[in-house]
């Protein structure tokens, strides 16, 4: 199966990244060129530039920001908005666009769909299609950024753009666009199945499960979002690792390793070294296994752990039987190099026993640390807030985040002071909830706290060498 695609949106109105709810109410989400940087960087497939108000306002789109965002990617770039003829198609892809976006122009005359075809090629042209389930469960089509009616249906519209020459779908659903409630699926299987070419997704993403359900077999072949990412309700590599782990085929982001494989000693142990894993949120340690120096290359070749079976004399993939894989976050060596620290998201238990450690026992896997508990508050953050507490913070907003956050500080102040040891450790727990919640809000994590006291004990340790 081909490699699902992950595909940030840059939606621009005067010149900013702008994201709103039904194509309405739209707000600033910050610098396009920065934020094209930002996706290159973590590994997203493509970028896609919608110049949202180009269309309405009857102006080209804006050429000088095509070509700024175009020199800051290695990625492939689809930019639309304004275009409505063969010269622009030839200004774009001059401008260091890969591929253009049509939506209106080609509802007014689907003949261009043809002539841009033919002369650039299928390739280079993603037909965006802007409609909304009206109640009579019809899906009509809309233009001008979802603010005209047509005549035209989603389903006969994108077979027509097929035959005509698109190389691609892009269907938004306007009923679903910034609601955070999860893709039209039940439409994108009903294009998927009528269509020979690839369909994008783009419309309600949420949650990682949303990506999951739009990038199963037979719905979509990609998938688009802008709030999620803009506004760091999670990244590009925490979800390409989930997809990874619930096996929706993707490019994983490069595993952080400058290790080299010349430079480990597979002398001690007749050719093998053993391989610590480790969980890359928790740094709990999951089981030990052993590698040869193929072993070794074919885990940063798959990104997924794979050890060499002593008993068996070959190589097997964590998982293989099983389907609880490790996919590689990082691999470094120790001081001698003969042992491997690989740091996994697990996909499922490690042990046979079903256990999440081989090491663990009942009152171990009870203990949960604050990578553990960070997790847990991701996962739980856009869920309904009638349902997840969690999920009621988000609704409130920073400002109430912090107050929550002042008010536990206090109450574990007034257990200190009072010394009661059992009250205190109850208030201590509900700041250290809160203050996690505070950073996820803020668009940091507990590992950038981490970082920050790392640094300073480094700092701190450099210093007091000195004064000997």
């Amino acid at each position: 199966m081909l490699a699902k695609r992950i595909i940030p949106c840059l939606d621009i109105k005067n010149g900013r990244t702008v994201k709103g709810t039904n194509f309405v109410n739209l707000i600033d989400a910050g610098d396009p060129v920065e934020l094209a940087k930002q996706y290159d960087k973590e590994g997203a497939d493509e970028l896609v530039f919608l110049d949202i108000s180009a269309t309405d306002e009857r102006r080209k789109t804006l050429i000088p920001l095509v070509e700024k965002i175009a020199e800051a990617l290695t990625i492939p770039f689809t930019v639309g908005g304004g275009i409505s003829s063969v010269e622009d198609v030839d200004k774009l892809l001059k401008s260091g666009a890969d591929k253009v976006s049509i939506n209106s122009a080609a509802l007014s005359r689907p003949d261009l769909i043809n002539e841009i075809s033919a002369r650039f090629g299928s390739q280079c042209m993603v037909i965006a299609i802007d409609a909304k389930l009206e109640e009579n469960g019809e899906w009509k089509v809309y233009s001008h950024g979802g603010k005209t009616s047509t005549d035209r249906t989603l389903f006969e519209w994108a077979k027509e753009a097929e035959e005509r020459g698109a190389g691609e779908i892009l269907f938004t659903s306007i009923s679903n666009d910034g609601s955070k409630s999860g893709f039209a699926v039940d439409a994108l299987k009903q294009i998927s199945a009528s269509c020979r070419i690839p369909v994008i997704a783009s419309g309600g993403a949420g949650k990682f499960e949303h990506f999951k359900e739009v990038l199963s077999p037979g719905v979509a072949d990609a998938a688009l979002a802008a709030s999620v990412f803009h506004y760091k309700i999670f990244t590009i590599p925490a979800l390409k690792t989930y997809l990874a782990t619930e096996n929706i085929p993707v490019r994983l982001p490069k595993i952080e390793s400058n290790m080299k494989l010349d430079k480990l000693d597979f002398d001690k142990m007749d050719g093998l070294i053993p391989a610590v894993i480790q969980d890359s949120s928790s740094l709990k340690v999951l089981m030990v296994g052993f590698m040869n120096k193929e072993a070794v290359a074919e885990t940063k070749k798959r990104g997924k752990v794979v050890f060499f079976s002593r008993t068996k004399q070959r190589l097997w993939e964590k998982g293989e039987t099983s389907g609880n894989h490790f996919t590689v976050k990082d691999m470094s060596a120790d001081c001698d190099n003969d042992t491997l620290l690989i740091q996994v998201v697990p996909n499922g238990p490690a042990c046979h026993t079903g256990s999440f450690s081989c090491f663990s026992d009942q009152k171990e896997q009870e203990r949960i640390t604050l990578y553990e508990l960070e997790t847990v508050i991701n996962n739980r953050w856009n869920d309904d807030p009638e349902d997840s507490y969690t999920a009621y913070l988000r609704k409130r907003g920073i400002k109430k985040i912090a107050q929550k956050v002042g008010e536990e500080a206090t109450e574990a102040v007034i257990e200190a002071v009072d010394g009661k040891k059992k009250k205190l450790s109850e208030e201590t727990a509900d700041l250290l909830f809160h203050v996690l919640v505070m950073l996820k809000a803020s668009g940091t994590n507990f590992r950038a706290v981490m970082d920050v006291l790392a640094g300073r004990h480094k700092k701190g340790a450099k210093e007091k060498k000195a004064d000997k």
